[in-house]
């Protein structure tokens, strides 16, 4: 009974997250689709049934990688040990090809899911790009809640978002995907981005929500 609890109360810590990516996505699509111009229904509905899948893959790297919030400015204060920082690439004698696995891994869709969902992303710059934006801005955040900051991992964060672009390069070729470019606003793949990572970071309080489940 005791773990079935557990398991609920995490369950509410995740879905408690998830509201703070997913409302302000379901949010910013509605808006966004106000830009749009009349036109193939179909088109423009497909357009947002992937932007959200793209919300869904965003919501799973900031809870993976465990991304900062202000919060934790509370929690921890804004002092940093300069141990958990690396600056060095690939400097780690000890390293973890597993986890440097991953951390390609994580980032494909990126490259992937972009030039599917917008065509105007459709050049391998642009994927380079945000997954180096993206995997700075977890990083950055990072610093707030003391867990370890590396260079690596932006690097093979990027690398893993143009091997993602390369797939759907390659997907194209092989199933000859002709991609309509649709009216929507020109930066609104980091507009999506923005907001649901603000929005996370100012309402994901996740020790406050643990302290009054778990009674610490």
């Amino acid at each position: 009974m005791e773990n079935l609890i557990l398991v609920g109360y995490e369950m509410i810590l995740a879905g408690y997250e998830g509201l703070t990516v997913f409302v302000p996505a379901a949010i910013t699509i509605w808006v966004l689709r106000l830009r749009y111009k009349k036109g193939n229904d179909r088109e423009t509905g497909g357009h947002i049934l992937w932007m959200l899948v793209f919300a869904v893959y965003i919501f799973g790297v900031f809870h993976f990688t465990g991304a900062g919030t202000i919060f934790h400015i509370k929690q921890y204060g804004l002092e940093y040990n300069v141990e958990t920082i690396n600056l060095m690439p690939f400097s780690d004698a000890n390293m973890d090809k597993v986890g440097y696995g991953l951390n390609v891994v994580l980032f494909v869709p990126l490259g992937f899911l972009l030039p599917l969902i917008w065509s105007n992303l459709n050049k391998i710059k642009y994927a380079c790009t945000a997954g180096i934006l993206l995997s700075l801005l977890v990083e950055l955040s990072q610093l707030l809640n003391i867990r370890s900051t590396d260079i690596d991992d932006l690097i093979l964060n990027s690398a893993g978002a143009m091997l993602g672009f390369l797939m759907f390069r390659l997907y194209s070729r092989i199933t000859k995907r002709d991609v309509m470019p649709m009216a929507y606003c020109k930066y609104e793949a980091a507009i999506y981005i923005s907001v649901m990572f603000l929005c996370r970071f100012f309402f994901y309080n996740e020790l406050g929500i643990a302290k009054l489940l778990y009674g610490f």
